[in-house]
């Protein structure tokens, strides 16, 4: 699993170690607290895994440091220092005391990871929402969008081996005290070096919006997806959309109360598996010719099945824009690539884990894009699980979809809440553990979950969203970042061709995110 906890109030980004259970993790407080003094004891008062943010987006893990004694403790923002101990540091090798010396740690501490493990903490990370606007977006853009998908593919795979190359750079600035002061362990770091303070701060409002931009998408699609299925009931009869929407933050808000999400961390792991279930179920639905459709979505000569294809269109180039975001958010992960990498035990094998990773994701996209455009055509939602007909094998694909945002909804907002949380208890000098703050931590996530009720209420359009996020914030993080940074930083080591060509990506990304963002907005293919 992957620990990350993002401060974007203060422009920090804090990696820590990748910790397997929850036992590990556990063991290894223990550890700090009885080796090093009780001053140890509550620094590490929650951490939380967040596998696949995009959900799409994107796997990410949140953090949150308690200082009981400000003095005799130091933070450290690098990944090295996922055990934050008075005088010193718990690094990947061993305890590293003021002097600089390492005591090794017991046979129990936390391990970094496998090869085989970062590529599934980096395909649930990148296989989320983008999965199911597929069919939509081919749709869209005729089969063009097949194109698209493979040129995005390649793209984003390239820079984030870039990623891995900047993370390699010694920068002249230092970046923090202590162990890492002249490494770059994310993008926090990278915008800084790049760009000074502006190049912070705008990472971090990217950061915000990501985030805040995916548990919209979960709120609609566990509305969207409940009025599907439960919408035909009695009980239901004369709910409109906005009163789904209502049901869904009534759904989601006890779990957004809890501080301590260590449990829904684990059903986060539902990601690579929802995904998998929905490729799946489109698959089986597909194959069977005598399995109806949802009649209510699918019109004319939209068959359901892809034996037996649906009508559909070489190209639609007015819509080529608007579809730009829809594809890009399947890509939206590189945020926490830093964060695998770091993760990784032989940060050598980074490049051959990102090949793996596309491979399996861009195979999933590449199926359900092609399999759900013959299967709908004209027809096709802008989320597939509409599409789908009544048959158990459907009911069932679709009840997963809807289980698995409960647990990310939160996930993606405690950044966020913990961030406000954190600017409030220094403001105002305010007791973490008193029943003031409690309380005060209840009504601030309640606020969040109204603002992003209010979102969705106003921007209804789950294509409209992903749209935006896509355009706004995956080509800007997925594409542009990188490229500028690596010809910044390298420019001089390199081929001008090569200086050259990463220029152009990120002339290209940061023109294909203004020109689908406007899309996103304008274009009524998003509302429809």
């Amino acid at each position: 699993y992957l620990l990350k906890s993002r401060s974007p109030w203060i422009g920090v980004e804090t990696i820590s170690q990748s910790l397997p259970t929850e036992e590990q993790r556990a063991r290894s407080i223990s550890y700090a607290s009885s080796h090093y003094g009780d001053e140890s004891q509550g620094i590490l008062s929650n951490r939380s895994v967040n596998i696949n943010r995009d959900g799409s987006n994107r796997a990410s893990a949140l953090a949150e440091f308690q200082h009981a004694q400000m003095g005799a403790m130091h933070r450290d923002e690098s990944f090295d220092t996922p055990l934050i101990t008075p005088g010193g540091y718990m690094t990947p090798s061993g305890y590293m005391d003021g002097s600089g010396k390492i005591m090794p740690l017991p046979e129990d501490a936390p391990s970094l990871s496998s090869l085989g493990q970062s590529i599934f903490n980096a395909t649930n990370l990148l296989m989320g929402v983008g999965l199911l606007s597929l069919p939509y977006a081919m749709h869209l853009s005729g089969w063009f969008g097949a194109v698209l998908l493979v040129v995005f593919s390649a793209v984003t795979n390239y820079t984030a081996k870039l990623l891995g190359r900047i993370m390699d750079y010694t920068p002249t600035v230092k970046l923090r005290e202590g162990p890492g002061a002249y490494t770059m362990y994310g993008f926090h770091d990278m915008g800084y070096v790049v760009f000074g303070n502006a190049g912070r701060l705008f990472i971090s409002l990217i950061f915000i919006l990501e985030t805040f931009g995916y548990s919209c998408v979960y709120l609609i699609i566990e509305g969207e997806n409940l009025q599907h299925l439960i919408g035909g009931y009695p009980f239901f009869a004369g709910w409109h959309r906005e009163h789904f929407m209502l049901l869904s933050c009534a759904i989601f808000l006890p779990t957004v109360w809890v501080r301590n999400l260590s449990v829904l961390s684990y059903l986060s792991a539902l990601g690579v598996f929802s995904s998998l279930v929905l490729v799946l179920g489109v698959l089986t639905t597909g194959a069977d010719a005598e399995l109806p459709p949802n009649p209510i979505t699918c019109h004319g000569n939209c068959t359901g099945s892809f034996l037996h294809p649906s009508p559909t269109s070489m190209m639609h180039p007015e819509k080529i824009p608007i579809v730009l975001g829809l594809i890009m958010v399947g890509f939206a992960g590189h945020a926490i690539m830093p964060t695998i990498r770091n993760d990784m035990a032989d940060k050598k094998q980074y490049d051959k884990m990102i090949d793996w990773t596309y491979v399996i994701v861009s195979g999933s996209y590449m199926t359900m894009a092609v399999l759900g455009y013959l299967m709908y055509g004209e027809s096709a939602q802008q989320q597939i699980t509409l599409n789908l007909g009544r048959n158990i094998v459907a009911q069932l694909t679709i009840w997963i979809v809807v289980i698995n945002p409960i647990s990310k909804y939160a996930l993606d907002l405690a950044p966020i809440a913990l961030g406000l949380e954190h600017f409030l208890q220094i403001a105002y000098q305010l007791p973490p553990n008193g029943w003031f703050f409690a309380l005060l931590s209840i009504l601030l996530r309640t606020i969040l979950v109204a603002l992003s009720l209010f979102v969705v209420v106003a921007v209804p359009h789950f294509a409209m969203v992903l749209g935006i996020m896509g355009s706004a914030c995956a080509f800007t993080i997925s594409v542009s970042f990188p490229c500028w940074c690596y010809a910044t930083l390298f420019g001089n080591s390199i081929s001008k061709f090569e200086k050259y060509c990463n220029i152009f990506l990120a002339f290209a990304g940061t023109v294909c995110a203004i020109v689908g963002t406007i899309a996103a907005v304008i274009d009524p293919s998003a509302r429809s």
